[in-house]
C-alpha cells in the first residue's frame, strides 16, 4: 500500500506494527465514524469501499489500498469533520492512538516523523523537538527571535536526565559528578543573576536551586522545569514558528502532504486517500501565512 508516512517506521519492525493491526469486516452502508465524533483510530481498506461525506454532502469515495482517519492518532482531542461509511462489504485494518503510541513508544525520533507528516500545522511541539531536523530548524527559528536559551535548557537538561538515571546515587564518586554537572545546569540557566537564565517560574527555580545546593540533586531535577519551559515554548513560539521559512523547509525534509484538496475537504480530517501536493492548496497557506505573520507583527 502506498501509505507515505510508514516510510518512517523501521523496517525490522513491519512484523510488529502489523501485529498491532485490527481487522474489522463492515457490512454495505454500515458508518465507520460519524462527523462530530472523537477520533481514535485509523483505517487501512483491505477489501472493499468507503464513501466520505461532510454535512450529509458526499465528496469522496476511497477504495482497496487506501486510508482515512489518519489524522486521529496524531492530533489530541480531534473530532471527526467528515462521516465516513461502507458502500459494500468492507474489510478495514484499524489501529487505535494508544497502539500506535504504544508501537512508536522506544521510537520518539520516528513517531516525530510520522506526526509532522500527517498533521502538518497541527502538529504539537513534541513532535518538532524530538524530530532531528525539526530541533535544528526550531532552534534556528528561535535564534532568530533571541530566543534560543529555552530550547538549548531543554536540550541540556534532557541530556542531564539521561545521564544522571546511569548513575548511583550512593556512589560517592557518582555522587560528586552529578552534583557538578547539576550546579553546572543550575549556574547557567536557573539562577536569577544568570545570563541565560530561562523563563520558569519564581517557586521552581528556588526549589531547583535548593535542591542542587543541598547536595540532593537526582534525574529528576530539572524534569518538571523541562516540561514548563517546553510549554511556555510551545505557547510563544510555536504557533509563528509554524508560519516560518524553517518549518517551510522541515515539511520538505520530512514529506509533508495535502490531503483532499476540495472546497469543502481541504486538508480533510476524516481520512485521506489522495496525498499529492496540490498547487492551489500552497497557493492558500502561503496566503495564509502572509496574514498569520501581519498578526504577529502588530503584537
Amino acid at each position: 500500500y502506498k501509505i507515505p508516512f510508514f516510510d518512517a517506521i523501521p523496517r525490522d519492525t513491519y512484523r510488529q506494527f502489523a501485529e498491532a493491526l485490527r481487522i474489522e469486516c463492515h457490512e454495505a452502508d454500515q458508518v465507520i465514524f460519524k462527523e462530530g465524533e472523537e477520533g481514535d483510530k485509523f483505517y487501512i481498506i483491505y477489501l472493499g469501499e468507503i464513501s466520505v461525506s461532510v454535512g450529509g454532502r458526499p465528496l469522496v469515495r476511497l477504495g482497496e489500498g487506501q486510508y482515512f482517519g489518519e489524522i486521529a492518532i496524531v492530533v489530541e482531542d480531534l473530532l471527526r469533520t467528515a462521516t465516513v461509511r461502507t458502500t459494500k462489504r468492507t474489510v478495514l485494518l484499524s489501529m487505535s492512538k494508544d497502539d500506535f503510541r504504544g508501537f512508536f513508544a522506544e521510537r520518539p525520533e520516528a513517531l516525530a516523523d510520522v506526526e509532522l507528516r500527517i498533521a502538518g500545522r497541527k502538529c504539537q511541539i513534541r513532535s518538532i523537538i524530538y524530530h532531528p531536523k525539526g530541533i535544528e530548524l526550531f532552534t534556528s527559528y528561535l535564534k532568530s527571535q533571541y530566543a534560543e536559551e529555552s530550547i538549548e535548557f531543554w536540550h541540556e537538561a534532557r541530556a542531564f536526565r539521561k545521564w544522571a538515571k546511569a548513575k548511583n546515587i550512593n556512589d560517592k564518586f557518582d555522587r560528586k559528578q552529578l552534583d557538578k554537572k547539576a550546579t553546572e545546569l543550575m549556574e547557567k540557566y536557573i539562577r536569577p543573576e544568570s545570563d541565560r537564565q530561562v523563563n520558569i517560574s519564581a517557586s521552581m527555580a528556588k526549589r531547583v536551586i535548593k535542591e542542587v545546593e543541598s547536595g540532593e540533586a537526582s534525574a529528576s531535577t530539572f524534569l518538571e522545569s523541562e516540561g514548563e519551559i517546553i510549554t511556555l515554548i510551545s505557547r510563544d513560539k510555536l504557533g509563528p514558528f509554524k508560519f516560518s521559512p524553517e518549518f517551510e523547509k522541515l515539511m520538505e525534509v520530512v514529506g509533508g502532504y495535502n490531503l483532499i484538496s476540495t472546497k469543502h475537504a481541504k486538508r480533510l480530517r476524516g481520512g485521506s486517500g489522495d496525498w499529492t501536493k496540490d498547487r492551489e492548496q500552497l497557493n492558500k497557506e502561503n496566503a495564509e501565512r502572509k496574514i498569520e505573520s501581519a498578526k504577529h507583527a502588530k503584537q
